[in-house]
């Protein structure tokens, strides 16, 4: 029974190296985000200081919000309530570091929707 099992250990055990999704380059300061059912596709962007355009599609079943904070207290873009099939745009002025763009609708974030933005 050992010997059956091994193989089925081994696929579990390489599955837990789980690693941060690569990155999306904004390109000439814009990025497209789109909103699934308790996902953002990208889900790490990594843009150039300055001002950034977001385009935001909901593909969902579901109305989603997307903030971006720097910090807990700090909001720096909102758009709220996009419906399904609803798009959208925030130009938002960004500094180099990090924020974290996610839905403040219910229990969305813990659901999977968040993600962050790198600016370098």
């Amino acid at each position: 029974m050992t010997r059956r099992l091994l193989p089925l250990l081994c696929l579990l055990l390489a599955g837990c190296g789980a690693q941060e999704p690569a990155a999306v380059q904004a390109k000439h300061h814009r990025i497209a985000i789109e909103i699934k059912d308790f996902r953002y596709i990208p889900q790490t962007i990594e843009a150039a200081p300055g001002r950034l355009r977001v385009d935001i599609t909901n593909h969902g079943r579901l109305a989603h919000t997307l903030w971006v904070s720097r910090g807990p207290e700090n909001i720096v873009a909102k758009a709220s309530s996009v419906l399904p099939g609803d798009r959208t745009s925030k130009t938002l002025k960004v500094r180099k570091g990090r924020y974290r763009f996610y839905c403040a609708l219910s229990n969305h974030e813990e659901l999977g929707m968040y993600g962050t933005l790198i600016v370098r």
